[in-house]
């Protein structure tokens, strides 16, 4: 049996493992996947890698330690410490679905880096041609000097942009702030005009050096320690303690 699956793929591979080389149906877009060991199923169009297995489609590169390509739908699973790689954004979990080159579904615990942001949740849903990522369960988004976690984010990558919902916390030792709300919308120096900051709408709760302010919806400035407040607001400070001479 082995022999003949090797037979039916011949022309597709080469030395040095197996290297399998096909074309995305309808878009010409090569497809290389190489591993230790390759079996194709040519009536299903079924193709099953294990051992360094390394699937590359034009600039994006996935490694694993084994794959299900499927040649007709082309659709393709990688197992086992997955990394993708695709221009300055790198995604890494233990299980990767590949609905395309540009649609990808990370699941297991999800890890998406780019630039100097780290997007994470159980489940990462990425679409590499829009820049656009979805965490549909707990959230966790890491930048330079803020951490935010909610029950449900949506990241606009290209826009330095992100949407939280639901129990959103942001948590910055620099800065001394710690805030809730039920909405937050994030926008970076490059979305908001070279100045950062953050919109919190509903319940909306602002500690910062123990001064607290509440409010129907808080701006906070992420490139200074500045906060206003709209709607009916509540401010509470701490007077500065000064040491006795």
């Amino acid at each position: 049996m082995k022999k003949k699956l090797l037979i039916a793929i011949l022309a597709l591979v080469f030395t040095a493992g197996f290297t399998a080389q096909l074309f995305a149906a309808g878009e010409n877009k090569p497809v290389e996947m190489s591993a230790d060991t390759i079996e194709y199923d040519s009536v299903q169009g079924i193709m099953k890698a294990q051992g360094g297995v390394r699937v590359t489609q034009e600039n994006s590169v996935m490694t694993g330690d084994a794959a299900v390509y499927n040649t007709k739908t082309q659709e393709a699973t990688i197992t086992g410490g997955v990394k993708v790689v695709r221009d300055k954004t790198t995604l890494t979990a233990p299980t990767v679905v590949s609905r395309s080159n540009d649609h990808l579904i990370a699941t297991g615990g999800a890890v998406l880096v780019s630039d100097d942001k780290t997007l994470q949740g159980e489940q990462i849903e990425y679409l590499a041609d829009k820049q656009y990522a979805v965490v549909p369960g707990k959230a966790t988004i890491v930048s330079r000097d803020a951490t935010m976690t909610a029950d449900h984010l949506e990241a606009f990558i290209g826009e330095d942009r992100a949407i939280a919902k639901g129990n959103v916390h942001i948590v910055s030792a620099e800065k001394k702030l710690d805030a809730t709300s039920d909405l937050a919308t994030y926008y970076g120096a490059k979305a908001a005009q070279n100045q950062g900051r953050v919109i919190l709408t509903g319940n909306a709760r602002a500690v910062q050096e123990g001064n607290v302010l509440t409010g129907n919806t808080l701006t906070i400035y992420l490139d200074d320690k500045a906060m206003n407040a709209q709607g009916r607001t509540k401010l509470v400070v701490i007077p500065q303690q000064t040491q006795s001479k």
